[in-house]
């Protein structure tokens, strides 16, 4: 068998032009563990995915790392990669925004759950208020000058 890469005769003209794809993120925060920050998983045009995709933070920023495994020299490869350079920076700058928003909405999911801890909760304000009832004297009530009903 022959390794030879074959290509279609009636493929598409390449552009050059060609339009931005439309990229679904899903980011997952870790703890930091060195300069792994995070996993992502990336949806091209609504018909194809990419999962273990790594989240990775430098002194230049976040950057993407493509999902890999080792050959048998035990040297990492890629599994699957950006081809252009405009296709790489769009996919690092929209991991590097889900990223964003995956932490934004970690802190205010945090700060929701400190306003709760702050809040008295209901338990503790009927019981408290029932013990302000206690100490208080029964007033004694009006007499009526009517006929009872």
């Amino acid at each position: 068998m022959s390794n030879t890469n074959t290509t279609a005769s009636n493929a598409a003209p390449e552009k050059n032009d060609a339009m931005p794809l439309k990229l679904d993120v899903r980011v997952r925060p870790i703890t930091p563990k060195e300069n792994l920050v995070g996993f992502a998983a990336i949806t091209i045009n609504d018909c194809f995915v990419v999962e273990g995709l790594k989240v990775c933070a430098s002194e230049k920023g976040l950057y993407v790392n493509m999902p890999s495994q080792q050959d048998g020299n035990g040297n990492w490869r890629d599994i699957c990669k950006p081809i252009t350079a405009d296709f790489r920076k769009q996919l690092n700058e929209a991991v590097a925004e889900g990223y964003g928003a995956a932490i934004e909405k970690m802190q205010a999911t945090l700060e929701a759950a400190r306003g709760m801890n702050d809040r008295p909760s209901l338990s503790g304000a009927l019981k408290e208020n029932a013990g302000k009832v206690k100490s208080q004297p029964v007033k004694a009530a009006a007499a009526k000058d009517g006929p009872a009903r």
